[in-house]
């Protein structure tokens, strides 16, 4: 059950909605309808995930090439995966892994901005988001895509990816150049706790979504956070507002966010932890309608420069049970063949094993999974070499898997959109990556 209080609107209206911590354009201001009615589940595991440990192991290798876990058949002749990823071996075959990722960036942020939005115009360093750069995925959907009322196009859980520095805003995950209207809609909070409640979307007692959907004061509830940006934004702020009110009186996003409503067996196939239970989420939030569905690992999670032993222990399994648990639930209820679900680090990790026993930041060959839409089923694309060091076959850049993504959502990647300067950009330079599309 979930409790709305009048500090609770006042928060929605204030930053969910209204500011810069959720996209206001569930009813997309106008936009022109574009795409299909296709859905996306984008996992970052934001920090580098080892591709060697992970997805393409070297058996062959020495101890101090292929660390410190041995490898694991799975369906597919001839293929292996890291030990720790037992369950997601088991649905090799029902996913495509890209083993030939490159690119030039060894910073996280740097790396981070280039998987999110396929941009390489940065430099190699950290750096805080600005308003000129070049939106997220979830951003552009919301711009080009009118949402169904009540619904947010896209959604961020179960935090933001930050950066220390005076905003704390790590580039690739905002509306940049579109306008901060355009972020995606965030939902905090670690959702396998028992305090999990999510914006305190919850009616109070004896109050049903039709009698607050009579109540005019709600709207005079919001005026006060709505004055505060009602001059930067002008007549989009009425759309805003009744964003916030369609979110709270609308059923299917707070059901969606009602983990009690979920058997408890299926909770515990994605396991009892934040990701696992972001991902049942991430599941649920599409059934409600939801088209872009993000999971933003805890900043640099996976930045493994020492102990990945232990590290990798902790880490590895929970992200692998909730990963095969998706891709098989959204299977079993359908929804695979419309969700595509892109399972990414913004690089990998160097082919030796450090003094430190970690392993550190590696752009020149990593491996990024696909499941969903037209891609393929039990493919392994492109390779790198013995040592996992460098691409041996079909490159793969971060921006061609970003137009692979379009395509699945119906954009092609030629599809323009326009910088505060109305300066023309194609939503990805990338090309789409054909050969792992059925």
């Amino acid at each position: 059950m979930f409790d709305l209080s009048r500090r609770d609107l006042l928060r929605i209206g204030a930053l969910s909605v209204l500011g810069s911590a959720a996209g206001g354009t569930w009813r997309a201001l106008g936009a022109k309808p574009e795409g299909n009615g296709n859905q996306a589940i984008f996992i970052m595991l934001q920090g580098g995930p080892s591709h060697i440990d992970l997805w393409d192991p070297k058996p062959q290798a020495g101890r101090e090439i292929r660390g410190p876990f041995d490898s694991i058949p799975t369906p597919i002749p001839g293929v292996r995966f890291g030990e720790l990823m037992k369950h997601t071996a088991r649905i090799a075959d029902q996913i495509t892994v890209i083993r030939s990722m490159s690119h030039q960036f060894t910073n996280h942020i740097a790396g981070t901005y280039l998987t999110m939005t396929g941009s390489n115009n940065q430099p190699d360093q950290d750096r805080e988001a600005h308003s000129d750069d070049f939106p997220g995925p979830g951003a552009i959907l919301s711009q080009q895509h009118p949402a169904v009322r009540g619904v947010p196009p896209s959604v961020s859980l179960p935090n933001w990816l930050s950066i220390p520095g005076p905003s704390n805003r790590m580039p690739g995950q905002y509306g940049g150049f579109l306008g901060s209207i355009y972020d995606p809609f965030v939902i905090e909070g670690d959702p396998s706790g028992k305090d999990y409640n999510p914006l305190s979307l919850k009616l109070v007692d004896g109050m049903t979504p039709g009698r607050l959907a009579d109540r005019i004061s709600l709207l005079g509830q919001l005026d006060e956070a709505a004055h505060r940006l009602e001059k930067q934004h002008g007549e989009k702020m009425d759309a805003l507002r009744q964003s916030a009110f369609d979110l709270i009186v609308d059923g299917r996003v707070r059901h969606a966010l009602d983990l009690e409503r979920e058997p408890a067996a299926s909770r515990d196939r994605y396991g009892r932890t934040q990701i696992g239970q972001s991902l049942l989420l991430a599941r649920r939030l599409i059934e409600a309608g939801v088209r872009f569905v993000s999971y933003n690992a805890f900043n640099q999670r996976w930045d493994t420069h020492s102990a990945i032993l232990n590290t990798y222990r902790d880490i590895v399994p929970p992200m692998e049970q909730a990963y095969a648990a998706l891709v098989a639930d959204l299977g079993e209820r359908g929804l695979l063949d419309t969700t595509l679900v892109v399972n990414a680090g913004e690089f990998g990790r160097t082919p030796v094993i450090n003094k430190e026993a970690g392993r550190d930041h590696w752009p020149n060959a990593y491996s990024v999974a696909l499941a969903g839409g037209t891609v393929k089923r039990g493919l392994i694309y492109g390779a790198s070499d013995n040592k996992g060091a460098e691409v041996t076959e079909s490159p793969v850049h971060p921006a061609d898997v970003l137009a692979t993504l379009w395509h699945h959502l119906g954009l092609s990647p030629q599809t323009t959109i326009q910088d505060r300067l109305g300066r023309p950009h194609w939503i990805s330079e990338g090309k789409i990556i054909r050969a792992i599309l059925t």
